[in-house]
């Protein structure tokens, strides 16, 4: 092997080892949904995705993560824009310098009602003459043909603060809630605690959905890979993905916050 051929293989492995060092040092901005328990929960800075994350990145020796929360839209802004490295909620499209991870965890959509109202709901199309209330952003993250049905429903509305939706199906003012199913259990679990919950029922109209990680940065996106396949391999990552949300709800009980 001639010097040359040796001295640009130093060179490189120099440059890549400086480089990785360098992104581990830097402080990671994180964009994270305000509402999203148990997934991601302000209030403790912790939750499904984002102790997924932390684990993944820190598997690759990534500590210092900067959590800024807001709604998805600004998120997806800021992301675009360049103001953050990672968003944990974004739309499934591609996007020119927009760089998709593995799925963190698998979300599953499902319709609720009212036990009372006896629904029968086994497709999207089932929901057609129905008031419905779903997440923030529910068109874009849900797979069609729901946007296109969502126009022949008695009344469709989309609410940030996915608590408000529990509260609607239980006082009968609507007649379906769309969300996740651990989203659900949770915003359950919490409403209990001061509320009489009626029978309902569960639709699973909806598929599984991935939930990956966006980053601005196809360097970052590996590495979080990296550690993401580390911390399947140990254990650690089914650890975290066990947990169903009523957990963090009994965390966030009004007396433990004292």
């Amino acid at each position: 092997m001639s010097r040359t051929l040796i001295l640009l293989l130093f060179l490189f492995c120099f440059t890549t080892e400086s480089v990785s060092q360098q992104s581990h040092e830097k402080q990671i901005i994180v964009a994270a949904s305000s509402f999203l328990p148990p997934y991601i929960v302000k209030q403790s800075n912790s939750g499904i995705q984002i102790e997924i994350l932390k684990a993944a990145l820190q598997a690759q020796g990534i500590t210092e993560l900067d959590i800024h929360y807001m709604s998805n839209k600004r998120a997806e802004q800021q992301l675009l824009q360049g103001k953050v490295d990672i968003v944990l909620n974004f739309p499934p499209m591609a996007i020119a310098g927009i760089h998709k991870s593995e799925p963190l965890v698998m979300y599953q959509n499902v319709a609720l009602s009212l036990a009372s109202n006896e629904f029968i709901i086994k497709s999207i199309f089932d929901l057609a003459g129905k008031s419905v209330l779903a997440f923030q952003n529910a068109v874009n993250f849900i797979e069609q043909p729901f946007k296109s049905v969502t126009e022949n429903l008695a009344s469709y509305d989309e609410v940030v603060n996915q608590q408000a939706q529990v509260d609607h199906l239980m006082k009968g003012w609507v007649d379906v809630i769309i969300m996740d199913r651990r989203v659900f259990l949770f915003y359950l679990e919490k409403y209990k605690q001061s509320n009489k919950v009626l029978p309902f029922v569960v639709h699973p109209i909806f598929k599984e959905a991935p939930r990956p990680a966006y980053f601005s940065n196809k360097a970052l996106k590996d590495s979080f890979n990296l550690g993401l396949d580390k911390i399947i391999a140990s254990g650690e990552y089914q650890a975290i993905i066990r947990l169903d949300g009523t957990e963090y709800a009994q965390l966030l009980r009004p007396e433990s916050r004292k």
